[in-house]
């Protein structure tokens, strides 16, 4: 059996407890879209999690938040840097360092601070995010694909960004796509790519799916 997990963004009461309720059997896999960090309160403690708990048979995905963090690591100043503060960084970075610490500083002040406070383990974490997992019969990506190009030449700014031209693109996909990314207030799994975001930093749920069943398990994150 495979678990497929949507966004997490700093929930992770709900990721634990979503865990928790899944049958998982010691063969079974399971993989994370990606998305673990921002918005919600405890980015930190999704990766600590993560980083505690993973196994050979676990995928952990990257989403187009863990690739903000890695940019604004390296090249604070840089637009898609900003982007990220401008999109929930700012609660990722009240995860790691001291409230004291971080109302001391502003922009270029704040990314040394990170790289102070964030532990190597999570930042190599970070880094070794793979894009995609495929199977036979499944293709597991953050955002979606480009049907224009097959799914072995999809390109990395797809695979974590896209929205619309694969949301409403008519055409069927190679195989069932598994993704997250774009929030949906439920998930319908009668369609040939198939959303997992259910936006649970937002006031919705956390939502993991097992396969080939489609059965969907769901747990609401309580602050």
């Amino acid at each position: 059996m495979i678990y497929a997990i949507g966004d997490i963004h700093g929930c992770l009461s709900a990721l634990k407890e979503l865990i928790g309720q899944l049958p998982l059997k010691p063969e079974d896999e399971l993989v994370f879209l990606g998305d673990y960090i921002d918005r919600g309160p405890e980015s930190k403690g999704v990766l600590d999690y993560l980083v505690e708990n993973q196994k050979p048979n676990w995928h952990l995905l990257r989403g187009n938040h863990e690739q903000m963090i890695l940019e604004w690591l390296g090249t604070p100043n840089s637009l898609a840097a900003a982007n990220w503060l401008l999109n929930g960084g700012h609660q990722t970075l009240q995860s790691y360092v001291p409230k004291e610490k971080l109302d001391e500083v502003r922009g270029e002040g704040a990314h040394i601070l990170l790289q102070s406070y964030i532990p190597h383990t999570h930042v190599e974490l970070l880094n070794a995010l793979p894009l995609t997992y495929e199977t036979p019969d499944y293709f597991f990506c953050h955002a979606g694909i480009n049907l224009d190009r097959p799914l072995n030449a999809q390109e990395q700014d797809d695979l974590l960004w896209i929205r619309r031209k694969f949301l409403q693109d008519p055409r069927p996909t190679p195989k069932l796509i598994i993704h997250g990314h774009t929030p949906v207030v439920s998930t319908d799994v009668t369609k040939d790519r198939i959303n997992l975001d259910t936006g649970c930093v937002y006031g919705g749920v956390l939502t993991a799916m097992s396969l080939p069943d489609k059965k969907l398990y769901q747990v609401k994150f309580h602050q």
